[in-house]
């Protein structure tokens, strides 16, 4: 029986409610929008085809008004909206009620947070994303599996002034590889800031002798005999199998070994435009949870 709280709600119910509120909010943003669009159209209609102000500097002025007021509409408010207490308790109790529960039970003593610090210096220790200028991280799970520690977390990573990001899952684990030097391993359909990988400098590439696994990813390796070796041992169906829904990239260093996964979605967050099911929500939380337990397996045959 589902959960209920202090009003008689089920846990599903109250959160569908939550979200109702603050999709009234957004609502209002985008009748705030209609209304700015038509508002604007019809401006220009009068000052170009009834020679309203004709002559008059205002007309210029009204225009400038009205597009800063579209843009703030369309651009800016969206921005706002994320940023709205409405929002953020619903996502913080969704998260609460789904997320934080099933990671924290799998992983036994490990912990969640829904957002926190990453140090840019220490996620740009491998060539990926080092050239990234900004990087903010939520749903950040640390904990333990099959005696292999891991850190868990989305990853949005900033480019360029211009708005160029990478949204994924990065999965850290302490594990030692036995390599002398870094070796990476790309989906070949992973992209980076906007942008094909491209082969790092100083790095040769090699292949792995199995020509189904060659076609999908490419291996870069700094010392072209080690990475060799090390490429023959490789468990070539599951990381055909885990890179299946979405490119992936690896990157085994010596005293770490990053899972870089590629996303346009953030399954983590609550939904907003459709109703919450527990069903659902458990499923995904649990293939989140499946990911990081397949990759640890993985992980642990390769090294």
């Amino acid at each position: 029986m589902a959960e209920q709280n202090e009003k008689g709600l089920t846990r599903e119910q109250r959160l569908n409610k939550m979200r109702l509120e603050f999709r009234k909010i957004e609502t209002i943003w985008l009748i705030s929008c209609g209304i700015s669009l038509i508002g604007t159209f019809v401006y220009l209609f009068f000052v170009y085809k009834m020679k309203i102000l004709a002559g008059s500097s205002l007309r210029y002025v009204f225009i400038v008004l009205l597009l800063l007021l579209v843009f703030f509409c369309i651009y800016l408010l969206p921005v706002l909206l994320k940023k709205n207490k409405k929002y953020k308790a619903y996502s913080l109790a969704y998260k609460m009620a789904y997320v934080k529960p099933l990671l924290e039970e799998t992983f036994g003593e490990g912990t969640y947070s829904e957002t926190e610090k990453v140090s840019l210096k220490e996620i740009t220790e491998f060539s990926m994303i080092r050239k990234a200028k900004s990087a903010m991280a939520n749903d950040c799970v640390n904990g333990v599996y099959d005696s292999v520690p891991f850190l868990r977390y989305d990853l949005t990573l900033r480019y360029d002034k211009k708005g160029a990001t990478t949204d994924c899952v990065l999965i850290a684990t302490d594990i030692k590889t036995h390599l002398k030097d870094e070796l990476q391993i790309i989906h070949e359909q992973f992209r980076i800031g906007g942008s094909d990988y491209e082969q790092p400098e100083g790095y040769c590439k090699i292949l792995s002798g199995k020509d189904a696994f060659d076609k999908k990813f490419n291996i870069y390796t700094k010392d072209q005999k080690e990475g060799e070796k090390f490429a023959k041992d490789l468990p070539f169906k599951d990381l055909e199998k885990l890179s299946h829904k979405t490119p992936i990239a690896i990157f085994f260093d010596r005293k770490k070994v990053y899972l870089v996964i590629k996303r346009d979605k953030d399954v983590m967050e609550a939904p907003i435009y459709r109703p919450v099911r527990e069903e659902r929500c458990l499923k995904e939380a649990g293939e989140e949870v499946e990911i990081i337990k397949s990759w640890i397996r993985i992980l642990k045959d390769c090294v």
